[in-house]
């Protein structure tokens, strides 16, 4: 019952950050107009990865000392960002186009939220036990459902909302499938199997629905799908630069504002 209830209470707060993050690229995409909204759509989302560290530096060793780290930490990071804003004020009200790297540190800002999401909710359910290096950390944390599940959330939320203002690109929807079925997540036969096959045939699609760099983006993914039985790593790797491009395809199109 505790463990449930252990459950419940991670899945509630995942589903917080999730919503805080579709609802910052959402607004990116469709409502932001200044240079002031695009910066506090990098403020709500370091903020998210201070206190995504401040939380392991914490559960890794829980004590009074690890705590004020962790609150520094946070308090820091709000401080500097604070202090760039007043420093820059009028010239961040200015209405402007957003460049690539705006779109593309966005992208990264968000895909090392997630990650930083499932090593905090994987460690805080699984225990310390599956962190005990570098390489088990990273395999635990890029493995886990804590990191998969509301990144395919987060993706799905945005697409959905593109959908309905007509402007869903269909060549990213594969990828939404194979983060659904990621064969890495259980450790069971008939899912990892099945889910092999389900990833595949889903970037087999992403493959022949796509052109140009997205076709080469599939490929890969399907390919680095045939390794995890052997080095789940690739496929984790993979993933990663997959979300980074994702998330940049999907809002490059839309970030300009007048």
């Amino acid at each position: 019952m505790k463990r449930i209830n252990e459950f419940f209470l991670l899945s509630l707060i995942a589903t917080v950050m999730i919503a805080v993050i579709v609802y910052t690229l959402y607004s990116v995409s469709y409502k932001i107009k200044t240079y002031v909204g695009l910066f506090f759509s990098f403020f709500v989302l370091i903020m998210m990865i201070t206190m995504f560290l401040g939380a392991l530096i914490y559960l890794f060793s829980p004590t009074n000392i690890s705590l004020a780290e962790a609150i520094i930490i946070n308090n820091a990071s709000m401080l500097i960002l604070l202090v760039y804003l007043f420093l820059n004020g009028k010239k961040l009200a200015k209405s402007s186009s957003f460049s690539s790297s705006h779109i593309i540190t966005l992208s990264v800002l968000t895909v090392l939220n997630e990650i930083l999401m499932g090593a905090t909710f994987s460690l805080a359910d699984f225990g310390i036990k599956f962190f005990s290096s570098l390489y088990t950390s990273v395999l635990t944390t890029l493995n886990s459902y804590w990191f998969f599940y509301p990144m395919m959330i987060e993706m799905l939320s945005l697409y959905l909302v593109d959908y309905l203002k007509r402007n869903a690109k269909k060549e990213l929807f594969p990828l939404i499938g194979i983060t659904t079925f990621p064969p890495t997540v259980f450790n069971f036969s008939q899912w990892i199997y099945s889910s092999i096959v389900i990833s595949f045939v889903l970037s087999l699609l992403g493959i022949i629905n796509s052109k140009n760099v997205w076709r080469y983006v599939y490929l890969i993914t399907a390919i680095s799908i045939l390794t995890t039985l052997l080095l789940p790593i690739i496929f984790d790797i993979v993933i990663v630069i997959d979300m980074v491009l994702y998330y940049f395809y999907l809002l490059r199109h839309k970030s300009k504002v007048s």
